[in-house]
């Protein structure tokens, strides 16, 4: 159990010094940029970090307005779904092809259909 410990520490350690080393360089190569360049790669390392962040909003965006053109395309689907069932019993009942049914006469159908249906919410 040692030996990985030992193994441990002084994979700790030399990474800890490499990072004091890499700090200590850029620090050293900062101190001889001028304000602009400074300013330039500040920016630039915001811009880094902004961007990515910019588009996975702008991303979600566009995938909220397509849930919602789905949702509306789904719901009209299955308005139509159950106008054509209704058309279906109307003519089964009886109905005249040409005709199409009263709003009375397709309340009557729906109703109808409810009492044999299994799940009645998915009728009007």
């Amino acid at each position: 159990m040692e030996d990985w410990s030992s193994y441990l520490m002084s994979y700790f350690h030399m990474a800890f010094q490499n990072a004091v080393f890499f700090m200590a360089t850029i620090r050293n190569g900062l101190s001889l940029l001028d304000d602009w360049q400074f300013a330039v790669l500040v920016l630039g390392i915001i811009g880094i970090i902004f961007l990515p962040f910019a588009a996975l909003v702008r991303m979600s965006w566009r995938l909220r307005r397509s849930e919602i053109v789905i949702r509306s395309l789904n719901e009209d689907l299955a308005q139509v779904t159950q106008d054509l069932n209704v058309e279906r019993v109307w003519r089964l009942a009886g109905g005249d092809s040409t005709e199409r049914p009263s709003a009375d006469s397709l309340k009557e159908l729906y109703k109808i259909m409810a009492r044999h249906h299994d799940d009645a919410s998915h009728m009007a």
